[in-house]
This record gives structure tokens, C-alpha cells and sequence, in this order.
């Protein structure tokens, strides 16, 4: 949930598009955070560098502050990149597609419904989709990250021989 949390707020793109290691304070102010949650901004960033999407490094030598920067990894998580993964971590961390895993043991032990979807939701996936827009909308875009992965990887393939 951290690095939903880091999407949605759009950290990446913000580091980013500030062309340097961004301190805590710049970071807080570029996101609209007030400063009372400033110590939990930290927290929330210390999570991500430990979980390797971002880095600390110095605005410069002889600054003693922290600031961050973005991982190989991160890269991926910018909207304007062009294998984002963006709407893949939003889509599989949607409530609508972790619901049914709070279903997943009742699911198994019972013949009531199909899909542990189904269970949740009480209707397939599909349906679901159908009829409601936005969860439509972030199953195409994980079609089309998936679609844009794939390319890259056959392109490569096809090119090493």
C-alpha cells in the first residue's frame, strides 16, 4: 500500500520532473503536505527506500540533509515513461480486485460461486467490468502496460537472434 500510496500522490514524477535529489521539505511542499505530517512523509519514504524504489543521496557535498532519488526501478513507476507501471499497481491494488481475496478461504470451501471474484462481488469480473467505468477503464490499461512489455521483450528477442 506504500507504493500505491507513492503513486498516487505521484512521487516519482515529482523528483523527477525536479531534476535533482529532493529533499524532504521540498518534497512535502511540491505534494501540498502540511507540515504537522511531515515526520510521516518520512516514514512513508523510509518504507520505499528500504523496499528499493527510491534512494537517499545530498542536494549537495557539503548539505548534511537527506534528500531522494529515483532507482532504476522508480523510473518505472513515472507516468511519462514509456513501460510505466503505473496503471498495473493501481489496478492489482484497487479495492474492487482485493476484495475477493478476503473471500479466498470461504471461496474454497464452498460451491456457491465460480470465482472468489464472484464471491466478493457477486457477479463475474466481466460483468462487474461491464457496467461499471472505472474498473473497465484500469483492466484496459493493465492490457496495455502488459501489451507494451511484451513488445519490448519480443522486440529484443527478435533482435539478439
Amino acid at each position: 500500500m506504500s507504493l500505491k500510496c507513492a503513486v498516487e500522490l505521484q512521487i516519482p514524477d515529482i523528483i523527477h520532473n525536479h531534476g535533482q535529489a529532493m529533499n524532504l521539505s521540498d518534497l512535502a511542499l511540491a505534494l501540498g503536505i502540511h507540515h504537522s505530517k511531515l515526520h510521516c512523509l518520512h516514514r512513508l519514504m523510509r518504507i520505499l527506500i528500504h523496499s528499493g524504489f527510491f534512494a537517499e543521496s545530498k542536494t549537495n557535498p557539503t548539505d548534511q540533509q537527506k534528500a531522494y532519488v529515483l532507482t532504476p526501478v522508480s523510473h518505472l513507476l513515472r507516468k511519462d515513461h514509456p513501460l510505466s507501471s503505473t496503471p498495473f499497481i493501481l489496478g492489482m491494488l484497487d479495492p474492487v480486485l482485493l476484495k475477493p481475496w478476503q473471500y479466498l478461504s470461504s471461496w474454497f470451501q464452498n460451491l456457491d460461486h465460480p470465482t472468489a471474484f464472484s464471491a466478493a462481488h457477486g457477479e463475474s469480473m466481466w460483468d462487474y467490468a461491464g457496467h461499471e467505468p472505472r474498473v473497465n477503464h484500469f483492466f484496459n490499461d493493465v492490457m496495455a502496460f502488459w501489451r507494451r512489455a511484451w513488445c519490448l521483450v519480443s522486440a529484443k528477442e527478435f533482435l539478439r537472434g
